[in-house]
This record gives structure tokens, sequence and C-alpha cells, in this order.
């Protein structure tokens, strides 16, 4: 008996030690598996979501666009095989009511501020206004948020065309209300302006506050 307990006890703290070391070793490659699975099951559709997976329990993170994008992502991670669990730690974007954007044009340049969707909203905002007025200073003061009307990026276009026709003035979109205060160029642009605005404004766009001057130096028209 005495022989039994001098080799059974350091055995079995060895075999425990070696349990206990065997399942740390092996937590952290699993962990990064299904880490990596699940951040590519994510992709592309969902690239603002990051997951992180500590003992099979899932964490999700990031800034969704819109609740749809977050339920899909939130049911791609609980898919996710091997996750346990899903602790949800994402954000909604903000939500802009009424959704507004503005055109300030001046000596200075252009100024764009206002709300914009998520996605690549901003950059082709940029670069229309760049088309429709270049070699102007572009300064991007755009927030991304949620709740755009339908038909915003056809309003935003309008708008800048318009502004291009402005010496100074502002346009600005709220919701799907248009409104347009400025200096025309000439009389022709004046004329133009006008006749754009009687027409159907693109994006479902209502007038609002329409006022345009033309400058008092201008000859003919």
């Amino acid at each position: 008996m005495h022989i039994y307990k001098s080799w059974f006890w350091p055995g079995l703290i060895t075999v425990a030690l070696l349990t206990v070391l065997t399942g740390w070793f092996l937590t952290d490659p699993i962990d990064q598996q299904l880490t990596e699975a699940a951040n590519a099951a994510l992709e592309p559709a969902n690239s603002w979501a990051s997951a992180e997976i500590d003992g099979r329990d899932l964490t999700l993170k990031g800034v969704a666009p819109s609740e749809e994008a977050l339920a899909a992502a939130l049911k791609i991670a609980a898919d996710t095989r091997g996750v346990r669990a899903v602790d949800d730690q994402t954000t909604l974007l903000p939500l802009a009511d009424p959704f507004s954007f503005a055109i300030t044009k001046s000596d200075d340049g252009i100024l764009l501020s206002g709300n914009v969707p998520y996605g690549d909203s901003r950059a082709r905002i940029l670069a229309a206004a760049e088309n429709a007025m270049p070699g102007i200073e572009i300064l991007d003061e755009m927030a991304v948020a949620r709740g755009a009307p339908q038909g915003f990026f056809d309003l935003v276009g309008f708008a800048l065309r318009q502004a291009a026709q402005l010496t100074n003035g502002e346009v600005e979109i709220s919701g799907e209300t248009y409104n347009i205060s400025g200096t025309a160029a000439n009389s022709a642009d004046y004329d133009a302006l006008g006749a754009a605005l009687r027409m159907p404004i693109p994006g479902n766009g209502k007038a609002g506050e329409i006022k345009l001057a033309v400058p008092v130096n201008t000859s003919g028209g």
C-alpha cells in the first residue's frame, strides 16, 4: 500500500497538469479558427461587423448601417459552426429625421454638409460635385446616418447642377423638400434655374423655399 501511494498521487497530479496545459494550448488555435471562420462569413456584405471568439463565445462588434444589416450579421454569427453563444455589442448608425443635406457655395469654394447614407455615398457625392463644379475647392463635412429618402442621389445630383449655376448661395435638401437661395451667375443661369424648378424635381423632390436673384451688373437676357 505504501508503494501504491508513492507513485499514485504524483502521477495523478501530472495527468491533471497535462490536461490543463493541453486545454490551454489548444484553446487559442480553436478560437482563432472560429474567429476567422466567422469573419469570413461576414464578408463582404457585412464588412462593418467584426467577430471575436473566446471559448466558443462570439462577440460581435461594429456600427450597423441598418436594422436589417444587423439582423443578418447576428444570424451569420449564430450560424457559425462551433459558436456556442453570441454577445451583441454592436450599435446602429444614428437615425437622421429629417435626413438633410446642404451645398453652400461661396468665393472660398463649396461646402458639403449634412447627412449621407452608409457605403460609397460620400465618394459618389464628392465625384459628382467635382464633375458639376470642376476646379472649385470642396470642403467635406458630411456625416453618415440612416434615414435617406428614396431618390436621394437623384435629388443630390440635381442640387449640385443647380449649385453650379450660382455665384453664391445654398441648396438644402430636408427629407424630400428642396430649398434653394442665392445669386445666379447670369441671366441665362437664372432663367435655367427657374425653368428646372417648374418641372418635376428628380428624386421625388418637392419645392420648398426658393429665393433666387440675378446679378445687378448682368447685361442682356
